[in-house]
């Protein structure tokens, strides 16, 4: 899967992301508002790539991708995507972005080709999302692209509490 906005591309990870991957990870803002995801070198990286990308993609289209700015050299600045969690009754939309590269409206952009795709070639009906409930940005850019505050949640003990936002593609 390729998707193409005016700024930015949203396509499928490879190993070769390993290094973005690492350091995205790495970022104290991602530890915080995600979770320590414990990667430690680009070992662990290539390791993550395969168990949270490219699996994902050989079993469905609910997984995260890499989103590069749109010229070249196609540079990786985030992930965004589709998740299934067997917790949630819907699957969910996913992100994180390198700090540098938010607060230009990349991460909205992406959302909303991701939530289009959701509709129009994936046919669902909702869409859910979680945001750490301190994450105003991650909070904003929700409300901002059609999501509504269901409730809180915890998935996780490594997560926390997370806010749940639901919304109707239909």
């Amino acid at each position: 899967m390729q998707l193409f906005g005016d700024r930015i591309l949203i396509r499928k990870a490879t190993k070769n992301d390993a290094a973005f991957i690492f350091r995205l990870l790495n970022q104290a803002s991602f530890k915080d508002n995600i979770a320590d995801k414990k990667i430690t070198d680009l070992h662990d990286a290539e390791m993550y790539i395969e168990t949270a990308f490219l699996a994902p993609y050989r079993e469905s289209l609910f997984s995260p991708y890499v989103v590069c700015l749109r010229q070249e050299p196609f540079i990786q600045i985030g992930v965004c995507g589709l998740y299934k969690r067997p917790n949630l009754h819907f699957p969910d939309l996913g992100y994180a972005y390198l700090d540098e590269y938010t607060g230009f409206g990349y991460a909205s952009e992406a959302a909303k080709l991701i939530i289009n795709f959701a509709k129009k070639e994936l046919r669902l009906k909702y869409l859910c999302a979680l945001t750490n409930p301190k994450n105003k940005t991650s909070i904003n850019l929700l409300l901002n692209c059609g999501f509504n505050l269901e409730t809180q949640i915890l998935l996780s003990q490594e997560q926390g509490i997370s806010n749940l936002y639901l919304q109707k593609l239909s």
